[in-house]
């Protein structure tokens, strides 16, 4: 790793990734698959209610991520 002139190393954060980001990638291909693999073997009422749940659980871990993000401020 190249030296930075004029940082110090204990200065330097580690930098790791955010996996956090990387979620949708996984539940944008889960949402249709789950409704697929559950028709024909569980009640459409319990499959609504399955894909409903993933949804919300999605929105909620968006609206998380959101909220640690420094640059969504309220207009400042």
């Amino acid at each position: 790793m190249a030296e930075h002139p004029g940082v110090r190393p204990e200065d330097r954060q580690k930098r790791t990734p955010n996996y956090g980001l990387l979620v949708p990638l996984i539940y944008a291909p889960a949402l249709p698959l789950l409704r697929i693999g559950l028709t024909g073997r569980v009640p459409n009422k319990v499959r609504n209610g399955i894909l409903a749940g993933t949804i919300l659980v999605a929105l909620a871990h968006a609206g998380y991520v959101m909220s640690a993000d420094s640059s969504m401020g309220a207009g400042n």
